[in-house]
């Protein structure tokens, strides 16, 4: 295996929390200029509210909006709106004091009755907002005065505060969405670093910098050091890397295991290591014939060598994990078992089965998920089961998706979270947002709001592990593997931050002239 850049990145990754803090001790940033950044996935809405990419959406997200607070790289509850909290001795409320002379992009001061306003719209059943299900457990807001707001919850929860640090506690202003609540989505106003500028649909998003932006620098002036931010979206990792190494892009997400070595090569770029990665796995639609038949399920599971894709996709630092929950989870269950790769069976439950003709594998036109889709459709026809690929765009693989209009989807998701209940309610609530599969299963939708009772951590990991192992009994789902999320970054670019979450923070970043 490669060391060098490679090697060097991986050591880091357990200290990244000193990567922001490191390049601004050694050097004197620099003002002015645009970072060009490329993600491979576009935010379907810029209205936090009903984003559908949690995590990953952030990076857009967290150059327009705030958060009261936000977790930082290491988990910490970090102030952000809000100067100071209090948490009721009986975990049924927390009183935040907010800060004082911030105002949104349009100039609309923000106080408690802002954050009134956002949490109220959060919680409106008449709102459908996607967020909702990240704090189910979030009741009413009370406004103590200008800059005091009291949080209520329907009952003590393990995690609420994690949910309100993410999309759900994203607070935009009132009065932009009351003027135009329709089109809030394509022209959003915060109170973040930068304000919105464009949106070229399948292109980029442009942000401009906020001149009465309230965050200051170390020396005492105004944040942030750049001038604006472009985030392009660039789905094909090749291009993005070829876009970086150029120079036309500063920073790009998510490259694979099989570029680096080009990256190596390069003395302009380097990795960026990430602390979150990406579990790769498929939903089988339970809702319609033919995946509601479990011997077919079993029989699809059995055909799989998830060791081969791994190998083949990652070069060998991938592992096959029993779900999408890593080890590095506390939620991850050590005694569970991936499905099993065994030929035999698989011909047994597709006899069984009693099914005949092609199958469909709905898939996002994205890397690696398509050399995936191929892997796997080779591997189940060596146990006489023909699969058909289907590749559509990221949007309309949703659309087609959540709609149940599918036989098997190929997914993947940014894991761990900022706290399990952010996949297990995502995926497998009564109210789930994004309930791939069609799971219908009573126990699992109790052990969901179990887990999001209790603060008790190890209960939690208990019950998050006994939902897993109802997953993988019943074959709602089959899992594959994990892999770390590398990121590319051209030397001259300093500064650049990373949430819990692992999503970029350009707050501080700044351009070396040199570059």
């Amino acid at each position: 295996m490669m060391l060098g850049k490679l090697g060097r990145a991986l050591g880091v990754a357990a200290v990244l929390s000193c990567a922001a803090d490191a390049a601004l001790a050694q050097d004197a940033p620099v003002r002015g200029g645009v970072l060009s950044a490329a993600m491979d996935l576009e935010p379907a809405t810029l209205d936090p509210a009903f984003g559908n990419a949690p995590g990953k959406d952030r990076s857009v997200y967290n150059q327009i909006f705030e958060n009261l607070f936000y977790q930082n790289h290491e988990g910490t509850l970090t102030p952000q709106l809000a100067e100071s909290w209090e948490i009721a001795q009986d975990g049924r409320s927390v009183t935040f004091k907010l800060r004082r002379g911030v105002v949104f992009h349009d100039g609309t001061p923000f106080n408690a009755e802002a954050v009134k306003f956002n949490f109220d719209r959060i919680v409106d059943p008449g709102v459908k907002a996607r967020a909702r299900q990240f704090v189910a457990d979030l009741g009413s807001s009370e406004v103590v005065d200008e800059y005091t707001v009291r949080v209520n919850f329907s009952a003590p929860s393990g995690a609420v505060l994690a949910g309100l640090a993410n999309e759900a506690g994203m607070i935009v202003s009132p009065t932009a969405l009351k003027a135009d609540p329709e089109g809030f989505a394509r022209n959003p106003v915060g109170t973040g670093p930068f304000r919105f500028a464009s949106w070229r649909g399948g292109d980029r998003i442009t942000v401009e910098r906020f001149p009465d932006y309230w965050g200051k620098a170390p020396d005492g002036e105004p944040l942030p050091y750049l001038d604006g931010v472009v985030t392009r979206f660039i789905s094909n990792s090749a291009v993005k890397i070829v876009e970086v190494r150029s120079g036309n892009v500063h920073l790009g997400d998510t490259i694979l295991d099989k570029d680096y070595a080009q990256i190596e090569a390069d003395p302009n770029v380097d990795t960026f290591p990430n602390h979150v990665g990406t579990a790769q796995f498929s939903s089988f639609n339970l809702t319609r014939p033919p995946f509601d038949n479990i011997d077919l399920r079993k029989a699809v599971a059995y055909g799989i060598n998830r060791e081969v894709i791994s190998r083949v996709i990652t070069g060998g630092t991938g592992i096959v994990t029993a779900t999408f929950e890593p080890p590095s989870s506390w939620a991850s269950d050590p005694n569970l078992k991936p499905h099993a790769y065994d030929p035999d069976l698989a011909r047994k439950h597709y006899e069984a089965s009693g099914h005949s003709g092609p199958l469909t594998l709905s898939v996002i036109q994205r890397d690696p998920d398509t050399r995936i889709a191929q892997i796997i459709q080779s591997q189940l026809a060596e146990v006489g089961i023909t699969m058909k690929i289907e590749t559509l765009e990221r949007q309309a693989w949703l659309d087609k998706v959540l709609s149940y209009n599918y036989d098997m989807a190929l997914q993947r998701a940014n894991t761990p979270r900022v706290d399990p209940d952010m996949s297990f309610s995502t995926y497998y609530s009564r109210n789930a947002g994004s309930n791939y599969p069609g799971v219908r299963d009573e126990a699992i939708f109790d052990a969901v709001d179990r887990a999001r009772s209790t603060n008790d951590q190890a209960e939690r990991a208990k019950i998050y592990g006994d939902i897993q192992g109802m997953l993988l009994d019943n074959y709602y789902q089959t899992y594959f593997f994990f892999r770390n999320n590398m990121d590319i970054i051209r030397t001259g670019v300093k500064g650049v931050e990373r949430d819990f979450s692992g999503q970029w923070i350009f707050t501080r970043t700044w351009l070396d002239e040199t570059d």
